[in-house]
């Protein structure tokens, strides 16, 4: 007799539990790969967006005749900017590794009452 696998009505494996916050999306089987995956996706699109940006931005500024790289390089911000700074990092940082966040709600591999519907 095969052992079949028992499926959430929106095709989960019993096994993998509900997860916290949501599902998330589904790539494979494995929750946590699926995990690094959206990371993976979030920063990348967040990446190319400031970098898209910048580039928009340097090239406004020199058309009107303004150079940014050295003031970039000479640039020291007062503590309001570090601070307003610190706190756009950690918001990126949940942005991107707010995936990680969610798990399964019990051990992989336990077994799982399949007789609950």
């Amino acid at each position: 007799m095969e052992d079949q696998v028992r499926e959430t009505e929106d095709g989960v494996p019993l096994e993998l539990g509900e997860e916290v916050g949501g599902r998330g999306r589904i790539y494979f089987d494995n929750v946590v790969i699926d995990n690094m995956l959206d990371a993976l996706l979030e920063l990348s699109a967040s990446v190319w967006t400031n970098h898209d940006r910048v580039m928009v931005l340097e090239r406004i500024l020199e058309e009107k005749g303004i150079s940014v790289t050295d003031e970039i390089e000479k640039h020291m911000p007062d503590e309001a900017e570090i601070a307003r700074r610190a706190e756009a990092r950690d918001a990126f940082v949940d942005q991107v590794f707010g995936a990680f966040l969610r798990r399964p709600t019990h051990t992989i591999g336990q077994a799982v009452d399949t007789t609950q519907e």
